[in-house]
């Protein structure tokens, strides 16, 4: 049996996870948050984390997980929802390069994931914390930048 992941990430405030659980169920696979399993497995929510340990601490915690999964004969048709910046480790790159990767948000305008991303109850990008409303979405607009060039030369399948 082959094994088969598919790693779903995306622009910050795009709907990751409810487009993970669509292709899980439209596919028959299994679905898996990777943060609620971080969050599981260490027993602190992500923002915890990263403000105990920073977010290189947090990216450690992906990959090991991400790894296990790659790793493991058991897994086969598994959708998994990663943050926004999974891509950013090398290592956890180099995973969902080798297996599928779904890139979502990229139809959306960056008013709309402007829109979402300051619904979201909680987030770890401290940019979002502090400062002016205009001064979160300067922070903002910069990252989705960011973003935007790192999943151009990454690639992967746009939803």
């Amino acid at each position: 049996m082959s094994k088969k992941l598919v790693i779903v990430t995306g622009y910050f405030g795009a709907p990751i996870e409810e487009e993970s659980r669509k292709i899980a169920e439209e596919r028959g696979f299994a679905f898996l948050s990777l943060d609620r399993e971080i969050e599981k497995r260490d027993g602190r929510s992500i923002t915890r984390l990263c403000m105990m340990n920073g977010e290189h601490g947090y990216r450690n915690q992906e990959y090991e997980i991400l790894n296990e999964l790659n790793e493991s004969p058991d897994t086969d048709g598994l959708v998994v929802a990663c943050g926004d910046g999974v891509l950013y480790d090398d290592m956890s790159r180099e995973i969902a390069e080798a297996n599928e990767l779904v890139i979502v948000g990229g139809d959306l305008s960056d008013g709309e994931l402007w829109d979402r991303a300051k619904a979201q109850v909680s987030s770890y990008h401290a940019f979002m914390a502090f400062g002016s409303e205009e001064e979160k979405r300067v922070a903002f607009e910069k990252y989705l930048d960011r973003q935007r060039s790192l999943f151009e030369k990454v690639g992967g399948k746009n939803d």
